[in-house]
């Protein structure tokens, strides 16, 4: 159940990010939401009718060529996405944030990554034409990253003799943009980093993490490649935030321990849930 807040979350954030600042301004960013706007602009009718009837269609077509619970993880967030464009076209037709088309690709694809970025790290799916890229990639083994850039690259071609060449232009931008801070934002959502410690007060330091920081810990055997020293090695995982506490913490403990860490964009197993690295 609270994934699925998640998920509506994120697919309210995703409509918000499309209507105000691109769909209104004939940006169309590639995907079901551009193919919509250039249907409404060619048909002169309104984009969230479009934009649910092509997310049925192609939610349809995933349930039939690539498994329903691979459709069933789209509907949701298709739904909800649908929806809310709809409702933000009937009460607010006329609500313009922001004329500059700039800050519309920034801050637009800015608020459509991180509510992917909620549906994503929440085991859902956004659905669109990544479902057809799933398709093309079944049936042609045709790498979904591929099959992704072309139905993209479609759109804006359509894009750019409907809406005009300057538009899709700003509407490759946003495309890049989004691209950069979904990355940007899936790793951020899962990220943790994994510290690894070398002291003689191995035995303290794990005390440590095991009792006041409820974390769990790996000693790994290790030999000083100088002295020949048998040593342990201390293996846990943190959050970003309470890291610099943690090392303090090991630091007071043992003021030559040897301490490095790097990013992790995600953890998974028994023991390391988010509730416990929280």
């Amino acid at each position: 159940m609270k994934k699925n807040v998640y998920i509506v979350t994120g697919s309210v954030l995703i409509a918000i990010g499309l209507y105000f600042f691109l769909l209104q301004h004939n940006i169309s960013a590639g995907g079901v939401s551009g193919m919509s706007l250039v249907i409404s602009k060619l048909l002169n009718l309104p984009i969230g009718p479009i934009n649910l009837v092509l997310n049925i269609g192609i939610l349809f077509l995933g349930s039939v060529f690539i498994s329903k619970d691979f459709a069933k993880r789209s509907i949701l967030s298709a739904a909800t996405v649908s929806l809310m464009i709809i409702f933000l076209e009937s009460y607010f037709p006329d609500v313009n944030l922001t004329n500059d088309l700039i800050l519309n690709v920034i801050f637009g694809p800015l608020i459509i990554a991180f509510g992917l970025g909620l549906i994503f790290y929440n085991g859902g799916s956004s659905g669109g034409t990544d479902v057809i890229a799933t398709i093309i990639n079944k049936y042609s083994n045709i790498p979904i990253h591929i099959g992704l850039f072309f139905t993209d690259l479609t759109v804006i071609i359509l894009a750019m003799f409907i809406l005009g060449f300057e538009p899709s232009l700003y509407s490759v931008l946003a495309i890049i943009v989004q691209a950069i801070c979904l990355d940007y934002v899936s790793q951020g959502l899962g990220r943790k980093i994994a510290v690894f410690v070398i002291s003689d007060k191995h035995e303290e330091i794990n005390d440590l993490m095991v009792n006041k920081y409820h974390r769990g810990v790996t000693l790994l055997h290790a030999q000083g490649g100088y002295t020949g020293r048998e040593k342990k090695l201390v293996l846990t995982i943190s959050n970003v935030r309470r890291f610099p506490v943690i090392k303090e913490e090991i630091l007071k403990l043992d003021d030559k321990a040897f301490i490095f860490s790097y990013t992790i964009s995600e953890v998974y197993g028994s023991g390391f849930t988010k509730n416990q690295l929280g």
